[in-house]
């Protein structure tokens, strides 16, 4: 069956407008951190959602946004969706593709498990036969063209049917896991999963919920051996988590959101409970055995003093067997009624660390705060990025847990959301840290470090030497942390180094114009 799909290639479509990176200060109650990169992408008049964020082989980024026009009172009008290629180290957009569709699908984007290039895959209802189709596309890494004489059509089911929104993957055997939702003659919706190979086989689908009002989003793999996969759903203070076998038989498990809780009053019950807020923000991933951290809003409260409430986000570990919580770690760093913090990501990388990222609502200003750790919630490092004059959005940003350098190198985190600049104006926000949470540049695009400075290590003193034509105005000194531990602003020819504790810091050398440059120096 020949299926119609409208599309056109435009590139750097509707108009984006210029690139704009933001070096904006990371600073909060006393912490102060290097400079960091948050990029912003105006998108005009256009509203839009990000559904996508995959890394290629080459490197590049690919985005996936559904674009919209504001309609009267808070409707949208679709439009359809917009296709980035992105450059990992600079953010430019290269390439970008328009495929019209005001009720665009939700897609799945990843390199082409069965060799060169990528896929995109998506299910599509065609009214005239009433029926739902999954339709696969191939396209390279240097080019978002897509050449629909050449998709893979299959059909699924009778009826209406339409994808669920992050839950769609390839998984380690190379075949694509995707869930969809079927509407019932009562207006309700059974939840199916399927597997597909590339070539479009349907190799195996069952029923996973049986009319649902609420699709049930955020599908994982939890081990590769045994293959199992994992979903959760939060509502109304409540986690649900299923484990899922490779034939897709499903095991429920009830988590428990209390932390401690502990009497104020032998003779009156007032209680202070410290505790997560499972909501759509609340994230799950397994780190080995049968546990997994799931990072959630915290709070801290009591029944009868509510203005006392403390709130921020955690990072709890549970053994899923025994559905027992083993350990947590809090992260309020606005104590008190006022100070909120939204989680937008946690991760585990292959060689164990964990990034999170989160939202700060509270006092004095919005920020992103990143943190690396050890999956025994031992913390390793914190980065505050002031978002400036851009506010995140309320909803679901998307997050890309690493970028490499070279291949098979880990190197950070890289993030991307949506919020609104001071003019009104949506945008699409970019952040990339490397693995010491500070931003790298590529060898290509460093400058020469106008100074040298000896010895390194050094014990009580480090000397700096400066090209004749060059004039610093301050020095800086960072620990691992990101707390500014020393500061200077005359005799820059000499840094020192009595009283620190010894190992590894991030010196800054600022100079005449603005310009800064960063080091890493070690005391002995």
């Amino acid at each position: 069956m020949n299926l119609t799909h409208k599309n056109m290639k435009k590139t750097l479509l509707f108009g984006l407008l210029a690139f704009a990176a933001a070096a904006l200060h990371a600073q909060n109650d006393g912490h102060k951190n290097d400079v960091y990169e948050i990029m912003a992408h105006n998108m005009g008049e256009y509203q839009f959602t990000i559904e996508n964020f995959m890394r290629q082989r080459d490197g590049d980024l690919l985005f996936g946004t559904f674009v919209s026009l504001e309609g009267s009172g808070y409707s949208s009008i679709g439009v359809g969706d917009i296709f980035y290629k992105m450059s990992p180290t600079t953010f430019a957009v290269t390439d970008s593709l328009f495929v019209e569709d005001p009720e665009a699908p939700y897609y799945l984007f990843a390199p082409n498990p069965a060799g060169e290039g990528n896929i995109r895959a998506n299910f599509e209802y065609v009214e005239a036969c009433d029926s739902t189709f999954l339709r696969i596309c191939h396209f390279p890494d240097n080019d978002l063209n897509i050449n629909h004489d050449e998709d893979i059509v299959v059909p699924v089911c009778a009826g209406f049917a339409c994808g669920n929104y992050d839950s769609h993957m390839v998984d380690c055997r190379g075949d694509l896991i995707m869930k969809y939702s079927m509407m019932r003659p009562d207006g309700g919706f059974d939840e199916y999963i399927a597997r597909f190979g590339v070539d479009g086989t349907l190799k195996h689908q069952a029923l996973l919920f049986e009319n649902q009002t609420q699709v049930i989003p955020k599908l994982r793999v939890l081990k590769e051996s045994p293959l199992q996969y994992y979903q959760w759903k939060s509502y109304n203070q409540y986690l649900a988590f299923w484990v899922i076998d490779s034939i897709f038989h499903k095991n429920p498990v009830g988590l428990n959101r209390v932390l401690s809780e502990e009497s104020l009053c032998d003779t009156i019950e007032w209680v202070a409970r410290e505790y997560l807020k499972f909501n759509i923000d609340t994230e799950v991933v397994p780190i080995g055995g049968n546990e997994i951290l799931v990072a959630a809003q915290y709070a801290y409260d009591t029944n009868y003093y509510p203005i006392t409430a403390e709130y921020g986000v955690a990072v709890a570990k549970y053994d899923i067997r025994t559905m027992q919580l083993k350990d947590y770690i809090v992260f309020n760093d606005y104590n008190g009624y006022d100070g909120q913090a939204t989680c937008l990501g946690l991760a585990k990388m292959p060689d164990g660390a964990v990034y999170l990222l989160y939202k700060e609502i509270g006092y004095p200003e919005e920020s992103i705060v990143v943190v690396k750790m050890d999956t025994d919630l031992n913390m390793e490092w914190k980065r505050f990025c002031k978002t400036g004059n851009i506010s995140l959005l309320y909803g679901t940003p998307l997050y890309f847990p690493s970028y490499r350098k070279e291949q098979g190198e880990e190197e950070g985190v890289t993030w991307a959301g949506y919020g609104r600049n001071a003019d009104g104006g949506l945008c699409l926000v970019c952040l990339r840290l490397n693995h010491d949470g500070m931003v790298s540049v590529d060898e290509k695009d460093m400058e020469i470090r106008p100074y040298a400075y000896y010895p390194n290590p050094a014990q009580d003193e480090l000397h700096l030497q400066y090209s004749p034509d060059i004039t610093p105005t301050q020095i800086e000194l960072y620990d691992l942390q990101g707390r500014l531990v020393r500061s200077q602003r005359n005799g820059l020819e000499r840094l020192n180094l009595e009283g620190l504790a010894s190992g590894a810091y991030t010196m800054r050398v600022t100079l005449e114009g603005g310009k800064v440059f960063s080091e890493k120096v070690v005391k002995e």
